[in-house]
């Protein structure tokens, strides 16, 4: 299922919903003030005729003097012909006509054919136009006046211009205010989510719920509480496996010492083989009992100091070791590259197991006839390289995994590099793999990166 913005969709959904439900108003708002202006032009048109019509029967009554030498006196005028007016354009426009429908008068702009409806008193609408009709209770006399409906249109049109232009503006102002808004809300989301990402397994640490909004106090409490059963579980976890192997090392230790003390007694004997069989196998039982102990450690978080510290002498104390050891003062080739000394914030305990650790591993299972090299770089990192067959990626990505060993036979424990890494992710810097080693056909190589 594709991953959604709960912040992207809060925006959206807010601004749309803004504009939405201004368009809405804006859309009822023009209905109300059209309905409201017709009832207004409707009444102007209506007070007009009733305004107009006595004039203009007073004028049918009483025509002017140059009107005598016409024969009919019934031609059709307006009302003040004769006199000067500056021009304007008539938004209403009448007619006079008697009850046969002739045209007795009529304004400047009006149509000199009979306007289109029955002379009957009361509103009416045809081609385009609103119309007025009045008549005189004593004569039969009838004014109609008219108005076009696309002034009242183009009126509301106006008004509902003037109400939708504010959204280019609006829109803008109301996504950046909600934008900000869920940003900052959201913000306390994200510091509750860096700090369950910051636990792990070396920091389960309860996370503070005040100054938390109501809604994620609860969701705050329960990971507390499956926090505090996480780290039960896991402290009652390193305590077994530190008190089991704790309790092992000693009768370990002396059943070492017997069989060794057997394997001596039973010199030329046929059981010295087996003796030496039963002196191998607690060798490796003792080391699998120190990675135990050398685990619980670091599951305890054994590498969490930050102090700079120089990691020089602890280098060349591990490699002088190992360099020691009976087998190995050939096969180990150190070379600081000019570097007196190697500053990171870790601690020093931990970074001497991830190192014995690591260069055991590489003792194990490189190339017993090729030596184990180890550097320094530029960047501060400490690269263990030994000759191996090449690894697989997929393999090479399982081994910082616990118990995961090679397949070339050797007897390792499978916690070695596990150790490491983890020593390493809890000092802020990280462990690198490669096989074959960097710039070679062949080989494996450790890189501790250190922070």
């Amino acid at each position: 299922m594709p991953s959604w913005s709960l912040s992207r969709r809060l925006i959206l959904v807010l601004t749309g919903s803004l504009t939405g439900l201004w368009l809405l108003a804006t859309l009822a708002s023009t209905l109300v003030v059209y309905h409201e202006i017709s009832e207004v032009f409707d009444s102007a048109l209506q007070e007009t005729a009733q305004r107009i019509l006595p004039l203009a029967l007073s004028e049918l009554d009483h025509p002017r003097d140059d009107d005598d030498d016409d024969d009919d006196h019934e031609r059709e005028r307006s009302i003040g012909d004769g006199l000067s007016y500056r021009e304007h354009e008539e938004h209403l426009v009448y007619q006079i006509r008697d009850r046969s429908g002739r045209v007795l008068l009529r304004s400047h702009d009006a149509q000199s054919s009979p306007f289109p409806i029955p002379l009957s008193s009361g509103f009416a609408a045809a081609d385009g136009w609103r119309y007025y009709t009045e008549t005189a209770l004593d004569t039969n006399q009838f004014i109609q006046v008219a108005e076009r409906l696309d002034s009242r249109i183009k009126t509301v049109t106006e008004i509902l211009s003037w109400l939708i232009a504010p959204l280019l503006l609006l829109v803008p102002l109301a996504a950046g205010t909600i934008f900000w808004t869920v940003r900052r809300s959201l913000q306390t989301i994200g510091a509750v989510r860096e700090a369950i990402v910051s636990r792990s397994g070396v920091n389960l640490n309860s996370i503070p719920d005040t100054d938390l909004p109501t809604e994620l106090r609860p969701i705050v409490r329960d990971v507390n509480r499956l926090l505090e059963r996480l780290a039960r579980a896991l402290e009652n976890e390193r305590d077994f496996a530190a008190n089991s192997a704790h309790e092992l090392r000693t009768p370990v230790a002396a059943a070492l010492a017997q069989s060794q003390r057997l394997e001596v007694d039973l010199i030329d004997a046929p059981q010295q083989a087996r003796a030496a069989q039963i002196t191998s196998i607690l060798r490796r039982l003792g080391k699998l009992v120190e990675r135990l102990l050398q685990l619980a450690r670091v599951d305890s978080g054994i590498a969490l100091s930050r102090e700079p510290l120089d990691l020089m002498p602890v280098l060349t104390l591990v490699i002088d070791e190992f360099s020691y050891a009976a087998g190995n003062r050939d096969r180990i080739r150190f070379d600081d590259r000019g570097h007196k000394t190697l500053t990171a914030r870790t601690d020093r305990d931990a970074i001497g197991i991830a190192l014995r650790n690591v260069i055991e591993n590489a003792l194990l299972y490189g190339a017993k006839n090729r030596p184990i090299e180890i550097w320094v770089d530029q960047a501060r990192s400490i690269h263990v390289a030994n000759e191996a067959t090449v690894i697989e990626t997929s393999r090479l990505a399982k081994l910082t995994q616990r118990f995961q060993r090679g397949e070339d036979g050797a007897n390792g424990s499978g916690l070695g590099l596990a150790i490491a890494d983890t020593i390493m992710q809890q000092s802020g810097g990280s462990l690198s793999l490669h096989s074959p080693a960097i710039g070679r056909d062949s080989g494996f190589e450790v890189v501790l990166h250190l922070q």
